[in-house]
């Protein structure tokens, strides 16, 4: 099964190099960066709203090797193609 995941508003925090290398959400959980880079060894895409990384001045040269800033178009031809989506 292919997993794209498509972050907006402060969830591209997440996938800035640097940012997520101490954060814990769980004390019992891994880092965060440690999921982010389990989830990219898995072979899942990681898409960043092209708006909300204009609005944190993000570049693509400051996120994770990757992930891919883009627009909703690129969500909307996968779930056109036959995606199922999932929301929280």
């Amino acid at each position: 099964m292919d997993l794209t995941i498509f972050l907006r508003s402060s969830a591209v925090d997440w996938v800035r190099k640097g940012a997520a290398d101490k954060v814990l959400l769980n004390p019992l959980d891994r880092t965060m960066i440690d999921m982010v880079q389990r989830v990219r060894d898995h072979g899942c895409t990681i898409m960043v709203c092209r708006p909300c990384a204009k609005f944190r001045r993000d570049s693509q040269d400051e996120l994770l090797d990757g992930v891919v800033i883009t627009g909703l178009p690129a969500m909307h031809a996968l779930i056109k193609d036959g995606a199922s989506t999932l929301r929280f």
